[in-house]
């Protein structure tokens, strides 16, 4: 048998936009489950926080993965905070990062002569 509290959990997966007024800091937890007893889990005033469907299963290559909406609009908010001109910078230091290491790492397979002469390849 489920208890009062699964009952209400249950209810509030369905209704996610509740979780975003809690969030922002509208409406409380207390407030929402003590509305939610009072007026019953059919009243209309849930109808606004109602989702369509809170998870979209994905198939790829043969795998199935749980896509949640909220993981994805915590993802497109922190996106929105990158800086590009930051971004632009990092890029360019790793890039000459790479360079630097490439010019160090090319010169190993070849042997420096210790003193070079212009005679050098006249005792070939």
């Amino acid at each position: 048998m489920q208890s009062r509290m699964d009952e209400f959990k249950s209810f509030v997966s369905k209704h996610n936009k509740i979780r975003d007024e809690v969030r922002s800091g509208t409406r409380t937890w207390q407030n929402v489950y003590e509305e939610w007893v009072l007026f019953g889990e059919n009243d209309p005033q849930w109808e606004k926080y109602l989702t369509v469907e809170a998870n979209n299963v994905v198939s790829q290559n043969g795998n199935n993965l749980s896509i949640n909406m909220d993981s994805v609009k915590n993802i497109v908010s922190y996106i929105k905070k990158i800086n590009p001109d930051d971004l632009n910078k990092t890029l360019n230091t790793i890039q000459k990062v790479i360079q630097i290491a490439q010019t160090v790492g090319g010169n190993r397979g070849t042997v420096a002569p210790i003193v070079s002469s212009a005679y050098n390849d006249w005792w070939d």
